[in-house]
C-alpha cells in the first residue's frame, strides 16, 4: 500500500471514535432495561433476530454498538452490564478485524454491515467472542456534536497540542495541551486525532494510545451526562440520539430508561479492546484477532 493511500485512509478514518463516549448514554438505556423492568415474564426479540422468553431479570444483558460511517462500521463495541453488580464491561472490536464472511466485501468486518447486514455483523461478533448478544445499536455521526454540546461540553486532559489540517475535509483541528471543557466540535476534533501534518506529533504507541484516550474521555464524558444540570435534558438528549439511531429496542424503553442513567458508577465501568495483532495480508492492514485470548478475557471479566 503506497504512502498516498495510507494517507487517504488516515484522512477517511471515521469521527466514529467520538462515539466511544456517547455509548455510556446509550447502553445505560438499553441494558438497564432489563435491571428495572417490572414485567416478570417477556419476550425478547435478540440482536440476532432469536425469540428468547426471559423470566424475571437477566443477570447480564448485552450489545452490539457500532457507529457507522458511509455504511462501513468504523466503530464496534461489545458491551456487558451486570445487573447485580453494576459493572459495565466495554470491548473495542477493531475495524480492521480480518474475517471470512459471505456478508462481507473483502476481509474487514467493518464491511460486513454496510446499512443493512445487521443480523450478520451481529453472528460474527458473536461467534468470534463465543458469547450471545441481546441488542444492537447502529448509530450515525449527525448526532455527535449536538449531544456533547447539549451536556455542556465535556472536562477532558489534552495530552499535546493538537494542530492538524485538511482543506479537503474542511477539517482544521488546533487544541492546545492541557484541561479544558470541549464543546461538541473541539470533542470531534480531540479523538479524531492521529497526527500533525508533518507526522512530527503523535501518540508514541499509536491507536492504542489513541485508543486509551479515547477510553479516558469516554469516562468524562460519562461524567457530564449524569451531572445534576443534566437531569433535565433527558428528553431533549433522548431526541438527538433516536434521530440517527437503529436498534431493536423500543422507543418507548429508551425514553422510560433513560432516568436510570443517573445509578452509573463511572468508576465501574472496564474497557479493553480485543486481543490481538496487526498484519498485512497481500499489502491490505488487518487485525488478526485471536478468539480464543479475547474470548477468556472477556469470561474474566464478566
Amino acid at each position: 500500500m503506497s504512502k498516498k493511500d495510507n494517507k487517504k485512509k488516515r484522512k477517511s478514518f471515521s469521527i466514529l471514535k467520538l462515539l466511544f463516549a456517547i455509548i455510556i448514554l446509550l447502553v445505560m438505556a438499553i441494558l438497564l432495561l432489563s435491571l428495572y423492568s417490572n414485567v416478570t415474564s417477556q419476550k425478547l426479540i435478540t440482536a440476532d433476530g432469536r425469540i428468547e422468553t426471559v423470566e424475571g431479570k437477566k443477570e447480564c444483558v448485552s450489545a452490539l454498538v457500532c457507529g457507522i460511517n458511509d455504511n462501513l462500521t468504523d466503530t464496534i463495541m461489545y458491551l456487558n452490564y451486570n445487573t447485580k453488580n453494576g459493572k459495565l464491561f466495554i470491548m473495542s472490536i477493531p475495524r480492521d478485524t480480518y474475517v471470512e464472511n459471505e456478508y462481507c466485501v473483502g476481509h474487514k468486518i467493518n464491511a460486513i454491515y454496510r446499512g443493512k447486514n445487521i443480523i450478520p455483523l451481529v453472528e460474527e461478533v458473536q461467534d468470534k467472542l463465543d458469547t450471545k448478544i441481546d441488542y444492537y445499536v447502529i448509530f450515525d455521526t449527525k448526532m455527535v456534536n449536538k449531544l456533547v454540546d447539549e451536556i455542556g461540553g465535556v472536562k477532558i486532559e489534552v495530552p499535546f497540542d493538537m494542530k492538524y489540517d485538511d482543506p479537503t475535509q474542511d477539517l482544521h483541528i488546533d487544541l492546545e495541551k492541557g484541561v479544558q471543557v470541549l464543546n461538541g466540535i473541539e470533542a470531534e476534533h480531540f479523538v479524531r486525532f492521529r497526527h500533525n501534518n508533518d507526522m512530527s506529533v503523535a501518540y508514541a504507541m499509536g491507536d492504542l494510545g489513541r485508543v486509551k484516550t479515547q477510553q479516558e474521555f469516554m469516562k468524562s464524558f460519562a461524567k457530564s451526562m449524569i451531572s445534576p444540570k443534566n437531569i433535565f435534558k433527558v428528553q431533549s438528549i433522548v431526541n438527538i440520539i433516536l434521530e440517527d439511531t437503529k436498534t431493536n429496542i423500543q422507543t418507548e424503553d429508551i425514553i422510560r430508561y433513560m432516568l436510570s442513567i443517573v445509578k452509573l458508577d463511572t468508576n465501574n465501568i472496564v474497557t479493553k479492546t480485543a486481543v490481538g495483532s496487526p498484519k498485512y495480508i497481500n499489502g491490505i492492514s488487518y487485525f488478526l484477532l485471536d478468539d480464543e485470548k479475547t474470548q477468556e478475557e472477556i469470561k474474566n471479566e464478566i
